[in-house]
């Protein structure tokens, strides 16, 4: 494996009881790529990004990153999900930091609300915002931990 390989999918398949999802993938994501999953709904797109980071196992084949197995949880990822999963009674800033007393955390979130255009919205709740902002917000909060991986 070249060492700008960052993800390797080898003959990957996932099945869900009798149903196959992904039949055989193989998939090699190169360091700094952005790559997009295109298809139809229930055709695979989320649960391969659920592979990747870890949240699930393949039902065979084998996912490499940085050349080491996938087993468990991917601890180098974070996955931004289609819903914000925000904690709706923390404040935008509290759900970026979880509350954190680290004043470099809480530096960092304010720095990730400047990137996400939302700095003055940082004491507003998730119910005070709007479905892209609470998007923008859930960006900031996969952002949060520097992730070398980002899955969206």
């Amino acid at each position: 494996m070249a060492t700008d390989d960052l993800i390797q999918l080898t003959d990957v398949t996932k099945s869900y009881q009798q149903h196959t999802v992904l039949h055989d993938v193989n998939l090699t994501i190169k360091t700094g790529e952005f790559v997009a999953f295109v298809g139809e709904s229930g055709g695979g797109k989320s649960t391969l990004l659920r592979l990747i980071a870890g949240l699930e196992p393949a039902t065979t084949g084998q996912l490499t990153m940085d050349g080491r197995p996938i087993n468990g949880l991917n601890t180098v990822a974070r996955v931004m999900f289609q819903d914000d999963r925000l904690l709706p009674w923390m404040t935008v800033l509290e759900n970026l930091s979880f509350k954190s007393r680290d004043m470099n955390e809480k530096v960092r979130a304010q720095e990730l609300l400047d990137l996400v255009q939302l700095h003055d919205f940082a004491n507003y709740y998730p119910n005070q915002l709007s479905g892209g902002q609470k998007q923008r917000v859930a960006l900031a909060r996969a952002l949060m931990a520097s992730p070398k991986l980002l899955l969206l």
